[in-house]
């Protein structure tokens, strides 16, 4: 498959797979960039990406930045659409570094430098089908109620 891609600053690698057999491909991001505990820090990666026809990509955050250093997307899944690819349409991922009271370093903020490995992306086929709403005048569709969010267990 082959992908049009813009990268503003040509130090900083291409997303690329590390392993033949790897989903997701790496990103990595193109400043500076501290992270101070709950607070979310939108990092550049420099990259204008054009999903190709059909497709769209899914942004995670790398399983070990986020498991040693207390991180994850402040979005949780950054879905970037198939047509967000115009001159401005910088592809950032969005971070937080949780608090955490027992972290020696709580005080001191995360660095991360630029050429980091931050994020993975993972294309996907838009499978959304046309949708044409049918809005009802009663919502009871299921022929009553379940009870509500949460009514299927207490514990």
């Amino acid at each position: 498959m082959r992908i049009r891609i813009y990268r503003r600053d040509r130090s900083i690698p291409l997303p690329e797979r590390k392993t033949e057999r790897s989903v997701g491909l790496d990103v990595y991001s193109a400043e500076d960039v501290e992270l101070w505990p709950g607070k979310a820090v939108l990092v550049p990666t420099g990259l204008i990406i054009e999903s190709p026809p059909g497709y769209y990509f899914k942004i995670f955050i790398r399983s070990g930045l986020a498991v040693k250093n207390g991180v994850s997307l402040v979005n949780d899944v950054g879905i970037v659409d198939e047509d967000y690819c115009g001159p401005e349409d910088e592809v950032k991922i969005g971070l937080v570094r949780h608090y955490n009271p027992a972290d020696p370093n709580r005080e001191q903020p995360l660095k991360i430098s630029k050429g980091t490995r931050i994020a993975q992306i993972i294309f996907e086929k838009n499978m959304l089908p046309e949708i044409e709403w049918e809005e009802q005048e009663k919502s009871d569709f299921a022929g009553g109620s379940r009870g509500g969010f949460g009514s299927t267990g207490s514990t």
